[in-house]
């Protein structure tokens, strides 16, 4: 394999960026670390890949997977797929919010959607809340979880805990 030009390399950290924005405001400022056991970076399509216990962090960002695969267009970050068994997915949204933690086979980024989608069975937790289905987006624009399950009979499961200043409903 050839080294890749470093000019694509810094376009690759700059198209990055936009995927570990969704993390704390500070993690933003906050290098880029990728690390795998091999890597292939195409210039002509902007495609690369990465294999081999992939970890890919920035501040309170971490995503660990099998494989990832990044998608650049135009010197612009496009969308991410990756996948393992499993890919786990953890980040801080806002410092008064408590931790995300995703798992699951699949998990897809789309930046100009602003969503990430867990697939083939996935789990996604904040604090006590949990979420799960063959299916979970999380809609990082609008704050909103969506889930489905798989098949005719598929079903979902939300566990949602009250909280600390909510009273608890009385039955009469």
């Amino acid at each position: 394999m050839t080294p890749p030009n470093p000019k694509f390399i810094w376009a690759l950290a700059l198209a990055l960026t936009p995927l570990l924005a969704i993390a704390l405001p500070e993690d933003r400022s906050q290098p880029i670390q990728l690390e795998a056991s091999r890597g292939q970076i195409d210039q002509k399509t902007g495609v690369s890949t990465y294999e081999g216990n992939v970890v890919i962090s920035q501040g309170s960002m971490r995503l660990t997977s099998d494989t990832a695969t990044i998608y650049v267009k135009d010197g612009g970050f496009q969308r991410m797929e990756a996948t393992g068994k499993p890919v786990t997915l953890r980040y801080r949204p806002t410092a008064d919010k408590p931790e995300i933690q995703g798992v699951s086979p699949r998990v897809e980024y789309d930046v100009v959607s602003a969503k990430v989608i867990m697939s083939g069975g996935a789990r996604l937790t904040q604090g006590q809340d949990v979420f799960t289905g063959d299916r979970v987006e999380y809609d990082l624009k609008d704050d909103v979880v969506r889930a489905r399950g798989a098949g005719k009979q598929g079903r979902i499961q939300f566990t949602i805990q009250p909280r600390a200043n909510e009273s608890p409903v009385r039955k009469p």
